[in-house]
């Protein structure tokens, strides 16, 4: 076999071999691009779930603030109450 009847398989190889060369290198960058975007989804996952907890700790920190608000209007009240039963008394009175 001479080099001209050689020639095509050659070329034929080194195709192939360039072909997979380029089939790695796109591989690898890939990865590199999936590892990136898992990274980043992971931070922001993290920085959701931080805020989600922030926004419980306020809520239970308003739902008590709301309760002692009510136990302290219901005291208020019944002062008033008081106060106007009194009123009434002196004015009968």
């Amino acid at each position: 076999m001479d080099l001209k009847e050689a020639l095509p398989y050659i070329v034929s190889v080194f195709s192939l071999f360039l072909a997979f060369l380029a089939y790695k290198r796109n591989d690898k960058q890939d990865t590199t691009a999936d590892a990136t975007e898992r990274a980043t989804m992971t931070a922001d996952i993290r920085y959701i779930r931080s805020s989600v907890d922030d926004i419980k700790l306020e809520n239970k920190a308003m739902q008590k603030d709301l309760a002692d608000m009510v136990k302290r209007l219901i005291i208020a009240e019944e002062s008033i109450k008081r106060a106007h039963q009194r009123i009434d008394e002196i004015a009968k009175g």
